[in-house]
């Protein structure tokens, strides 16, 4: 066995027999209000009343879960696909920036799913959660995954491994095997991420903790994984270039990778949120119909995933429109604000919205680089029909590590995110009943408050 390997199967050992901090307990619960507020939020949405019929068709299996919104009853690999996609469908879901980036809350409904497959306490799978976040996070803060063609979904997998390895009490050899089978077999293209983006940027990461819980169902079968699948000829840093995985021994010694990761207030790739800010600042001091041209000077990663293909100019369908810097900027100095329904079919066709898009350039700066990830800084230089250039620059959008959302800017989110699934009382009373999930004895119980459509 190599010896990062090793190490990442004795981590989830350490976590599955010790108590995690109160302060990563109390981040998980947030995520996990937050990635329920986004699937309650996608419910309607055509595409993922697809993906729920896709899954519902998958029955036959030793363990089950319920997919959310419908308590329709499948296996545990589905459930991990359908609400995992569910809660990532509208891009307002968490975020990790570092040497990678991605959103490891794609890994939180697999992990819901296995929990109540098994009869987890609410506990042990905050306990998960921040052990799945512990893995993921520390892949992204030790290589730099895209630039050698490899996807986040590709730390989904090996972190949901972990995660489910915990809740189902896998050995260490089991466990080892467990992350084994999820990372050399799951090896997925970041080309999921450029040009023209399709349905699969929001399904990627799901499925790579998909195939994490499928992994650990593997693993214990007795099913064996390479032995050095990340050190070894042939393995991870092969691909990559050497580097150093080691989860629970961040740069914040005491601190879990997942107080760290970002949380959204806006429905877009998190490299826009700084500009949507700072668009909407800028829209009360020159309105659109005075505007004659708009600059946007960011980080090189938010300038390749949002302003660098052709077909950012151009969107046409949601998931390129919500990785467009130019058409989020014009949505909101035209409309006012950026929404779930500001991806609308007849939005992405908007005459007036295409024809100011045009107005548009977007610019990499390299100080603003070398300060990423740190800072997600963007600088909106707008200039008016006179000739007057007025500039504001974002540091960090609301949300971020270092300006955090509190929990009554949470829980906002959440109230207006679950209409698809009840009034303003159900919210209520589900959000109360989240705020205590530690105490819960079984996640099934939880899941009874996700169905709202079948009760």
């Amino acid at each position: 066995m190599d010896v990062t390997l090793a190490r990442l199967a004795r981590y989830i050992q350490e976590v599955s027999a010790s108590d995690v901090s109160p302060e990563a307990l109390y981040a998980a619960k947030r995520r996990l209000i937050d990635s329920v507020a986004c699937a309650a939020a996608a419910f309607p949405e055509p595409f993922c009343q697809q993906l729920r019929q896709f899954g519902a068709a998958y029955t036959h299996s030793q363990y089950h879960a319920r997919i959310w919104g419908t308590g329709q009853s499948t296996t545990l690999e589905m459930a991990a696909l359908v609400n995992g996609s569910l809660l990532r469908y509208l891009d307002l879901s968490d975020t990790v920036l570092s040497r990678s980036n991605g959103h490891p809350s794609d890994m939180i409904g697999a992990l819901v799913a296995v929990a109540e497959a098994l009869q987890c306490s609410g506990k042990l799978l905050l306990q998960a959660i921040v052990a799945s976040y512990e893995i993921y996070v520390s892949l992204c803060d030790a290589v730099a995954m895209a630039a050698k063609g490899l996807d986040q979904a590709t730390a989904a997998a090996v972190g949901a491994a972990g995660g489910t390895a915990l809740l189902l009490g896998l050995d260490e050899v089991q466990t080892a095997n467990s992350l084994s089978l999820a990372l050399s077999g799951h090896m997925q293209l970041f080309n999921v991420r450029c040009g023209e983006l399709s349905d699969w940027k929001g399904c990627a990461g799901p499925n790579g903790a998909r195939h994490g819980v499928f992994s650990c169902l593997l693993a214990q079968a007795g099913v064996s994984g390479p032995t050095a699948p990340v050190e070894g000829k042939g393995g991870l840093q092969t691909i990559l270039g050497a580097f150093e995985w080691t989860p629970g021994q961040g740069a914040e010694r005491g601190r879990a990778r997942i107080e760290n990761t970002h949380l959204k207030l806006h429905p877009v790739c998190y490299h826009g949120q700084s500009a949507v800010d700072a668009a909407l600042v800028l829209r009360c001091q020159v309105p659109a119909d005075k505007v004659r041209s708009v600059r946007i000077v960011t980080y090189e990663a938010a300038f390749l995933g949002m302003g660098n293909d052709p077909q950012r100019w151009q969107p046409s369908n949601r998931e390129t429109a919500d990785h467009s810097l130019p058409y989020v900027v014009a949505t909101v100095w035209l409309d006012g604000a950026l929404g779930i329904d500001s991806y609308a079919d007849a939005q992405l066709q908007r005459p007036d919205l295409l024809a100011w898009m045009q107005r548009i350039e977007v610019q990499p700066c390299l100080e603003m680089t070398q300060q990423f990830p740190s800072q997600s800084q963007v600088r909106i230089e707008v200039t008016d029909l006179q000739g007057v250039t007025t500039v504001h620059t974002q540091r960090n959008p609301r949300g971020h590590a270092n300006d955090p959302i509190s929990d009554a800017e949470l829980e906002a989110k959440f109230l207006a995110c679950f209409a698809p699934w009840g009034d303003a009382v159900q919210a209520s009373s589900l959000l109360e009943f989240l705020w205590q999930v530690e105490e819960l004895a079984n996640v099934g119980q939880l899941v009874d408050r996700l169905v709202p459509a079948a009760a």
